[in-house]
């Protein structure tokens, strides 16, 4: 996303739009980019050569979930985007700033709505106290000392009073 800065008055400017999303640049194997990232934004010149952008941006992710493996909608909204950025010539870029924050608003393990919590899918279609999971539950080891050794005592301290 890039701006002129001539176009940012003294009071500031706002923009609406979109931005395609081969603009992130990201190829990952649990997300995908391809719907457009829309922005509302407000511009502000701090300082000399130095701007301002303050609101929100919005996408639709492609996300594969990690319990099915299949690729579902996730729509995704940064509320509180906020970037500073220096002037290059009469750009000013937030691409990467942009890229940045929609990135770190990705879950790290996406989860599709309405997906089953893994416990409750067991292999042979049983409930969590059911199936392969009870067979644990059943399991009673004792162990009598075998393979358990017991802690030593502790070394005699030569030359420190005892306490009292």
């Amino acid at each position: 996303m890039k701006v002129k800065f001539h176009l940012i008055l003294e009071e500031g400017l706002h923009l609406e739009g979109e931005d395609p999303p081969a603009a992130l640049d990201f190829h990952g194997e649990i997300f995908r980019f391809e719907h457009s990232v829309r922005y509302v934004l407000d511009f502000q010149e701090t300082a000399p050569n130095t701007v301002l952008a303050r609101g929100s941006l919005s996408t639709v992710v492609k996300a594969r979930c990690v319990r099915t493996l299949e690729w579902f909608d996730l729509p995704l909204e940064i509320n509180d985007f906020l970037a500073e950025a220096e002037v290059d010539g009469d750009d000013v870029d937030l691409t990467l700033q942009m890229r940045e924050d929609i990135l770190l608003g990705l879950p790290s393990h996406p989860v599709s709505p309405g997906t089953q919590p893994l416990a409750a899918r067991m292999p042979d279609g049983t409930g969590p106290k059911g199936g392969l999971w009870s067979k644990l539950d059943q399991l009673n080891i004792k162990t009598n000392g075998l393979g358990v050794s017991p802690r030593p005592p502790r070394p005699k301290r030569r030359g420190v009073p005892p306490k009292g």
